[in-house]
């Protein structure tokens, strides 16, 4: 009896093991990807399509300052994949051996906006009152470092301190423009598609600043990775630059110069 017993135990334990083992295999694989605040719209799209077309697959994003999360990416934070508003910030992650492969993907404009209710008409309008206006944080913000270079190259950097309010990412400064928290604010072109009742001051001459490229890099993979999520990283990878998500990224106002890849 006690024979018999014991079989049936151990029968059950490897039908459970291996019940167990096909769950495991049939779990989703989940890719963390950190990007750039100005692409939260187009990538949650992007996000929709991606998973609807491979449904094995889980998107996780992490939205912020491309500097912040160049950061964590230095410190070891577990990410598989990074959307880059600053060539500066990807370059510097390539020079620390964190990334796989990568490459430039669109590119971007510098506007001033200001909300419909300031009665500001153009740039001098702003500069000639008191009023405040928001950009990103320079050293830790693409979009903050480009206007403080467009702001210098005017001439007008050091006469509106006191008037500028740091921000995080660009979101931020989005929400503080459409909320009046200040008057007017620096933001992508690409920004725009998300703004009620806010119109242009001044499109900033791209002579003013460094070029504004996004790019895309997959990062080194930890030990722990296996092959399948390996695999998954590469397809997310072509699949954000295949001539859909071109056309996609596109409709949201970024300029892709035709970088569809084949």
């Amino acid at each position: 009896m006690r024979y018999v017993t014991f079989i049936s135990i151990l029968c059950l334990l490897i039908i459970t093991g291996c019940s167990q083992s096909t769950d495991n295999s049939d779990q989703n694989i989940e890719l963390s990807v950190s990007a750039a605040a100005s692409m939260t719209e187009s990538l949650l799209e992007l996000k929709e399509t991606f998973e609807a077309d491979h449904p094995e697959i889980k998107i996780t994003y992490n939205f912020g300052g491309s500097g912040t999360l160049r950061k964590q990416i230095e410190q070891g934070a577990p990410v598989d994949l990074f959307f880059s508003a600053s060539k500066t910030d990807y370059e510097e992650l390539e020079a620390a051996d964190k990334v796989d492969q990568g490459s430039i993907i669109f590119t971007n404009n510098l506007v001033m906006v200001s909300s419909s209710e300031s009665g500001f008409n153009s740039f001098e309008d702003f500069y000639e009152s008191d009023k405040k206006m928001a950009i990103g944080t320079p050293d830790a913000v693409p979009v903050g470092s480009y206007a403080k270079q467009a702001l210098e190259k005017m001439d007008v950097w050091e006469a509106l301190q006191g008037r500028l309010v740091l921000t995080k990412d660009v979101q931020q400064v989005v929400t503080y423009v459409t909320d009046g928290v200040v008057s007017a604010g620096m933001v992508y072109e690409s920004d725009l598609n998300r703004l009620e009742n806010i119109h242009v001051l001044e499109t900033i001459d791209p002579s003013y600043h460094s070029p504004i490229e996004y790019f895309i890099a997959s990062i080194q993979p930890g030990h722990n990775q296996s092959k399948e999520e390996s695999a998954a990283v590469d397809l997310f990878y072509e699949y954000a630059q295949n001539e859909t998500s071109m056309k996609l990224f596109e409709s949201y106002g970024f300029e892709t110069e035709n970088k569809a890849k084949e």
